[in-house]
């Protein structure tokens, strides 16, 4: 344990100089380059697996240290309020579902606006990369992201795109780039950097594509992408490439040169009815036999205001705060269609709340019953179509766990379990014989969510055991920003921060200032006459 502490502070200390290295704009990729050589030189000596050692040198590149606020303050304290919620606010829209809208707007040309998007990274970097290969969009401080219009993709393009930190996005910019002339290295943030594009690299080729890693034996970004833009008839998908790449091209084919016939893996793409809507909703002709599908090529038609749903991880857990604290949740917005929504609205029912639609809303009341786990078919659905849906039905089997009913985990992967354990023992619940049993004591310290779907989840466990501690807050930026505001403003949430208005009427305070040193005595008045 004292080694590891030793580790540990030593990889803070490498953190902390490459950050300041970086503001002070002395890290170039020539330096990088001779760190991860010598490193590669070093692990040689030491370690057999040369993956695992290169693997190892890019996590320590992509550690931040921590601000002096989050050392001093060390953790974010949950402490709701324990009156009965009303919660009436905007749905915050589904933030894929509006870059896909605002792709085919920016390869069309043509203008749009979509509202209600949470300013998150994956959006904001989603937008930028757009913009470089040919679209004019621009968002505003409100959460309206708009499409001026212009002349749609830009061909022969040379030129260095940053991704950010989203696969999506990545994903959107091949394929809208493969069916035409261009030349391109794509770079992305942190976690870009340990994609397995693998799979692409072996599929683009019969696309007229060459995907190149730019650091050898490593899979992810940098790569180098050369497109021929001589696109096949036909394209048969292989089955081990990303699903949501395979949505990504469904949703640009109707902008490369030809008309392709795409032959769809066996395992659907979750994202593939999202795609279809987008393109339906252009005025496209799809058609569709088996797993073949065509969209034929024609006008698009892109509405100058899309219907773009609102977030359904998000929208379930807001709309789960009447059935820890009482009261009731309306969501102001549409409520989509696809396959997540219908599990929410099962697990929300089955957690003894009343769902009710309106027009363009969606309300959450109770609790008619008492807490229910949710069903064994609805987690299979859960894990193997919705995973992001995973921390809200952990968070609801803890509150049936504490009010008494039998629940039992469901079969999950051991490394999801180990996250799904380690929350309810926060939440005071650990498992006995098979069995979620609540305790009185939970684990001390503070916890580190790992993702925002996790944070919102232990953000309602803290109905449950109040004053839990959360190391890291700021994960909530990538889902919905605004969360935190609303959480803190519970029971009648506001999503802005508060900000004090002067009154009207109010004048600065009157100063006498007096004159002295150089200036010495003032000279006296003048006597008022003609003379002057």
């Amino acid at each position: 344990m004292d080694l590891d502490n030793e580790i540990l502070h030593l990889v803070m200390r490498r953190a902390q100089m490459l950050a300041r290295l970086r503001r002070g704009g002395r890290l170039a990729p020539e330096t990088e380059k001779t760190l991860r050589t010598a490193w590669e030189n070093k692990a040689a000596r030491l370690a057999r697996d040369n993956r695992l050692s290169r693997d190892l040198f890019m996590l320590l590149q992509t550690i931040e240290p921590l601000t002096r606020m989050e050392e001093e303050q060390g953790y974010y304290n949950l402490a709701p309020n324990g009156e009965a919620v009303d919660i009436q606010i905007p749905a915050p829209s589904d933030t894929v579902a509006a870059r896909c809208w605002l792709a085919v707007a920016a390869a069309a040309g043509q203008v749009t606006k979509v509202s209600r998007v949470p300013l998150t990274d994956a959006v904001v970097s989603g937008v930028k990369a757009l913009n470089q290969i040919g679209g004019q969009l621009w968002w505003e401080d409100n959460g309206d992201v708009q499409s001026r219009g212009g002349k749609g993709l830009v061909r022969n393009m040379d030129k260095v795109i940053h991704i950010g930190d989203d696969a999506f996005n990545l994903w959107l910019v091949i394929a809208l780039c493969v069916g035409m002339p261009a030349r391109l290295k794509l770079t992305g943030d942190s976690s870009l950097r340990f994609l397995d594009i693998a799979p692409l690299r072996h599929f683009l080729p019969q696309l007229g594509v060459r995907l190149t890693n730019v650091i050898p034996s490593q899979d992810g970004l940098p790569v180098r992408m050369e497109c021929s833009g001589l696109m096949p008839r036909e394209i048969r998908l292989a089955d081990d490439l990303p699903e949501d790449f395979v949505a990504a091209l469904v949703l640009a084919s109707p902008f490369w040169e030809t008309s392709c016939r795409l032959t769809l893996p066996e395992h659907e793409p979750r994202l593939l009815p999202l795609a279809l809507d987008v393109l339906s909703g252009c005025g496209m002709k799809i058609s569709r036999e088996g797993r073949d599908i065509l969209v034929e090529r024609g006008e698009v038609s892109v509405p100058e205001q899309p219907v773009v749903p609102m977030d359904a991880a998000v929208a379930a857990t807001i709309l789960m705060f009447p059935g820890f604290n009482g009261g009731r949740a309306v969501l102001e917005g549409v409520w989509g269609s696809g396959v997540v929504y219908g599990l929410v609205e099962k697990i929300l029912r089955a957690a003894g709340l009343n769902v009710k639609y309106g027009a363009r809303q969606v309300e959450c009341s109770g609790k008619e019953r008492e807490t229910a786990a949710p069903a064994p078919e609805v987690m299979s659905d859960v894990l193997t179509r919705c995973p992001e849906l995973l921390p809200l039905c952990s968070v609801i089997m803890a509150a049936a766990a504490h009010e008494g009913a039998k629940v039992r985990l469901p079969e999950i992967a051991e490394e999801d379990r180990h996250v799904v354990t380690a929350f309810l023992s926060r939440c005071g619940v650990e498992e006995k014989d098979g069995e979620l049993t609540p305790v009185e004591e939970i684990v001390p310290g503070s916890w580190v969510a790992p993702s925002a779907q996790w944070a919102m989840a232990y953000a309602l466990g803290a109905f449950l055991k109040p004053n839990l501690h959360l190391s890291n807050p700021g994960v909530m930026t990538g889902l919905f920003p605004a969360f935190w505001n609303m959480y803190n403003t519970l029971p009648h949430p506001e999503l802005k921060r508060r900000v004090e208005q002067e009154a009207e009427d109010a004048k600065p305070a009157r100063r006498r200032v007096i004159a002295h040193g150089v200036y010495g005595e003032l000279p006296p008045e003048p006597v008022a006459g003609d003379d002057f």
